[in-house]
């Protein structure tokens, strides 16, 4: 009896449900629609080809509103090609031909080549499919197509491994012959010395004790925490661009907005920390020299561009190469493919530092646009720091007209198109190409945009140089102090009245309040921080300060540039194998961050001995001109 209640309780539930869903139509259609990538493989091997594409419903169109909640227009699906093809052939030929579908029998070899010869049929597949499912159209694009076919190494592969093998090659034969080799004097006396093991490993312990190293040694603890904050910030967005059966799950809690809200301001600490050290270096060697000389600044460039480039270009290779090739399936393609044919394409922005700049949408390195940044700045900041060295008497007067400079741009940027002051990042946002897309491109990544930061830092360096060389220390005045206290004051009051307004729509029309409203949230961070800097200038270290000094954070210093360059990569790594059918999962990203960080911090480590420290200390022997009245100073 019991167990027939049960039944036709069963039953009853299950009529209802059929006549809710009659009634409320079909539903619309999901964000990720994934056909199961294994079981295609199982089905079809040898040959099982998946493909994934970009629908664009047509409806909801984007905007001039933030959009927080609307249904997004940009759907991305994949498919089984031979469960397509069946699909289509078991259709009438009327059906076929609505859906403009023409059976194409694709012999290419290249994965480009192949998803243009199957574009017709995953374009008539999904269309079917959105057709029956959920009465819906719209135009599709098919993005990548990957068969179990293996394909052969290509030139850029095979330049990787062989430029990875010259250099363990180099690394051996250097480390044998380090004691043998006594002529400084030979191209091969000086690349014995530069890869020899021995030599990168003793630099690495060796901690400077200049009087400006000690003075300045607990940035290093400053840029540890900060490289750590970036790697946890990323590891905790990338779920937001992958996809996920749970959309809902993604939505932030109040410190997960907030974090939102600093998020652009983390990289905000590293380009003031780059302004400072560039002033605190540059302005007394500047001093030193007798005369002015085009070769100084010259040697300043190389010097960069030797610290940047060797790490940064193989990187690039990597990422061009076996990178997309570490993993398969739709989270890899995400993950991987989909960033590594970019490195083939536009590697050049990279190269010549223009990757940040709003000239094209697809990135080499998407992280990477902070080192075209902070070359630009680098190279107006020497500019700056010339016209102090020519004319000390208006220092002040060139700081000021520097600082006004600054806000021009923010608030021309920021008025011109009408960008948001406060940076909102979700799912919709991602999906639909909606604001923030605009907002990364046009204010937070260009040089121009960030230069504040830099000249925060540069100011706190000329304090630095100035109150340290008997100059006027300006800290016990009235005036300084109210600065300090309103430092204070906005790196409180900002995030709190960002988040206070975060789920307000923001109508973008050019508006002057806004542009100033945009002024201060890019630039309240650096004003605090090279407050800080100014607060700790010959002055007992507190805990913090001597926390921060630890040797410990002075040796993993020396990787965080290397591992802002591989930190993206290897969490990208990490996602590649997941379930794109699968949930959100906090605890899950947790664990990664901390697998990320130390395997980025391994990786570092190597690329510190291979490559960074024996490529810079043999391009500067080549490469920089020093005379010899430089050397003994």
């Amino acid at each position: 009896m019991e167990k027939s209640v049960v039944r036709g309780a069963k039953l009853v539930a299950l009529l209802l449900s059929v006549v809710v869903g009659a009634e409320s139509g079909p539903a619309d259609p999901p964000i990720y629609k994934y056909d199961n990538y294994e079981m295609c493989k199982a089905m079809y091997d040898p040959g099982a080809t998946f493909c994934i594409a970009k629908v664009n419903l047509g409806y909801n169109p984007v905007s001039n509103q933030v959009a927080v909640k609307s249904q997004p227009n940009l759907l991305i699906w994949s498919v089984c090609v031979q469960d397509c093809e069946q699909e289509m052939l078991s259709l009438s030929q009327c059906e076929r031909l609505q859906f403009n579908y023409t059976k194409v029998k694709t012999t290419e070899a290249s994965l480009g080549e192949l998803t243009h010869g199957l574009e017709n049929l995953i374009t008539s597949c999904i269309a079917n499919r959105l057709h029956r499912q959920h009465n819906a159209s719209g135009s599709v694009h098919v993005e990548y197509c990957e068969t179990t076919d293996v394909i052969s190494r290509d030139w850029v592969e095979l330049l990787f491994l062989s430029t990875c093998a010259g250099i363990i090659g180099l690394t051996v034969y250097s480390s044998l012959m380090k004691d043998r080799e006594n002529s400084e004097d030979s191209t091969q006396g000086e690349l014995v010395q530069a890869f020899s093991i021995q030599r990168s490993w003793k630099n690495f312990w060796h901690l400077p004790t200049s009087k400006t190293h000690q003075d300045f040694r607990y940035i290093e603890g400053v840029r540890v925490l900060t490289c750590l904050t970036i790697v946890f910030m990323h590891t905790r967005y990338e779920p937001l661009m992958l996809p996920t059966s749970d959309p809902e799950g993604l939505q932030l809690s109040v410190l997960g907005r907030l974090g939102n809200i600093m998020t652009p301001t983390v990289v905000q600490v590293f380009f003031t920390m780059s302004g400072l050290l560039m002033a605190v270096n540059f302005l007394p060697e500047a001093n030193r020299q007798s005369n002015f000389e085009w070769r100084f600044l010259k040697n300043k460039v190389i010097n960069r561009l030797i610290r940047f480039l060797p790490v940064y270009v193989l990187w690039m290779l990597f990422t061009a190469s076996v990178y997309g090739k570490l993993s398969s399936g739709p989270m890899a393609y995400h993950t991987l493919k989909a960033h590594s044919l970019p490195c083939r394409n536009h590697w050049w922005t990279n190269v010549l530092f223009v990757n940040n700049l709003p000239i094209l949408d697809d990135f080499c390195m998407i992280h990477a646009w902070y080192l075209g940044a902070d070359m630009q700045m680098f190279v107006a900041a020497l500019g700056l720091l010339t016209l102090m060295w020519w004319f000390p008497n208006a220092v002040h007067r060139i700081l000021a007209i520097a600082t006004l400079g600054t806000v021009i741009i923010l608030i021309s940027v920021s008025y011109h198109y009408a960008l948001d002051p406060i940076f909102r990042f979700g799912l919709n946002q991602i999906l639909s190409g909606l604001m923030m897309f605009r907002w990364l491109r046009l204010l937070y990544m260009p040089g121009y945009t960030n230069l504040g930061s830099y000249l925060s830092g540069i100011i706190a360096g000329y304090a630095y140089v100035s109150i340290t060389n008997g100059g006027y220390d300006f800290r016990d005045t009235k005036i300084y102090k109210i600065i300090r206290a309103l430092s204070t004051s906005l790196a409180i009051a900002v995030p709190l009245t960002s988040l206070a307004f975060i789920n307000v729509s923001y109508d973008l029309q050019p508006s002057i309040w806004m542009a100033l409203a945009t002024v201060i949230a890019r630039s309240y961070v650096p004003f605090f921080v090279s407050v800080r800097f100014i607060e700790e200038i010959a002055r007992p270290a507190g805990r913090l300060r001597t926390l921060l000094s630890k040797s410990a954070f002075c040796f993993l210093g020396k990787l965080c540039y290397i591992v802002y360059i591989v930190h993206y990569s290897i969490i990208k790594i990490l996602y590649s194998r997941d379930d794109p059918n699968g949930t959100v999962d906090d605890v899950r990203n947790i664990e990664r961050f901390v697998v990320a960080t130390v395997m980025s911090f391994a990786v570092a480590f190597v690329i510190y001995l291979l490559v960074e420290q024996p490529m810079g200390m043999f391009l500067k022997a080549k490469l920089i001109r020093i005379r010899k009245t430089d050397k003994m100073q």
